[in-house]
């Protein structure tokens, strides 16, 4: 009698608990929301964040806020939204690099990057491509890969710096090849851009967007294009995917999360509201001019490819030994 009691006592306790979630979850939003974005205004995450904040005001009926919050690699506005309350007025546009690379490279980590979030959506896909200089005698991964294992130590590849997506895309292409290439840390895109223009480097891993007039020319030559889904602005041009056999891809992504706890009416309603302003054709048009691939995905698949994602990063990581600071 008492441990039925018990029970009894219990789930009344835990119906009294959740009562107010539910109800704040029934009535959301009731204020504006925001969206606290770990890059400067006028970048392509703050781009992305903006054009979906102007649909989902409309669809939510409040006023959905973008939120520049930078620093330390996106950490500072990543550990915000982790600390703040569960009810959807906070949200976060984070990437790969906040919640996939930076637990991997940087010791003392103020957040986990699965239990202190609510994955909602992935939003898109930087598209970033295999570039070699046009004096590369290559025009197809393939014959990338015969040239760097007939000339080992010989190609070099710059990156936006050590622990960058395109290092570890570099790194990754070395596993599953098996060939030998140098890597080029710089400071930024143009300097990348311009190294591998100049043939101070052999190969970058830069956008088809930013190096299209060297395409033309014949500067520059685009052999695939990295994320697992072909680019509908380079429609011929082959997925990495597709070009190397056993090479598996790792994306670059910008994506929303909540904090942990999370309700899930709040979570379906956040969730709809984003995939809806991504498929809307003046967003998708946009996007795609910014050569950003749409995904709008579900809240399950931002957390699969999370899990399976950052799995492939920590065998990188390891194998490359870049050390966490």
């Amino acid at each position: 009698m008492k441990r039925i009691a018990f029970h009894l006592f219990r789930l009344v306790a835990l119906a009294c608990l959740a009562s107010p979630l539910a109800a704040a979850a029934q009535a959301y939003p009731a204020k504006p929301v925001r969206v606290l974005v770990p890059f400067a205004a006028g970048s392509i995450p703050d781009l992305v964040a903006r054009l979906v904040s102007d649909k989902m005001t409309g669809g939510l009926g409040q006023p959905v806020l973008v939120e520049n919050r930078i620093g330390a690699g996106g950490r500072i506005a990543a550990e915000a939204v982790a600390r703040t309350a569960p009810d959807g007025y906070t949200l976060l546009l984070g990437t790969a690099s906040t919640h996939m690379v930076s637990p991997l490279l940087v010791k003392n980590m103020p957040y986990d990057p699965v239990k202190d979030f609510t994955p909602i959506a992935i939003a898109v896909t930087p598209v970033s491509g295999v570039v070699v200089n046009g004096a590369v005698p290559v025009s197809s991964v393939k014959e990338l890969v015969d040239y760097a294992r007939a000339n080992p130590g010989k190609i070099a590849y710059a990156s936006n710096g050590i622990g960058s997506s395109h290092h570890l895309v570099g790194e990754l292409i070395k596993m599953t090849a098996g060939v030998d290439m140098l890597h080029v840390p710089l400071a930024g895109s143009n300097q990348v851009l311009n190294a591998v223009l100049a043939g101070h480097v052999q190969l970058s891993f830069s956008s088809p967007g930013s190096v299209g007039p060297y395409l033309s020319s014949g500067k520059l030559k685009l052999l695939a294009v990295v994320p697992p889904k072909r680019f509908p602005g380079t429609p011929n041009v082959p997925t990495l995917a597709e070009s190397l056999p056993g090479y598996d891809p790792v994306t670059d992504w910008f994506g929303y999360f909540g904090p942990a706890g999370l309700p899930q009416p709040i979570v379906s309603r956040v969730n709809a509201e984003i995939v809806k302003a991504l498929n809307a054709p003046d967003v998708r048009a946009k996007l795609n001019s910014a050569t950003q691939l749409v995904i709008a995905s579900s809240p399950e698949e931002l957390a699969a490819m999370m899990k399976r994602e950052s799995q492939i990063y920590a065998r990188i990581v390891k194998a490359a030994n870049i050390p966490a600071q």
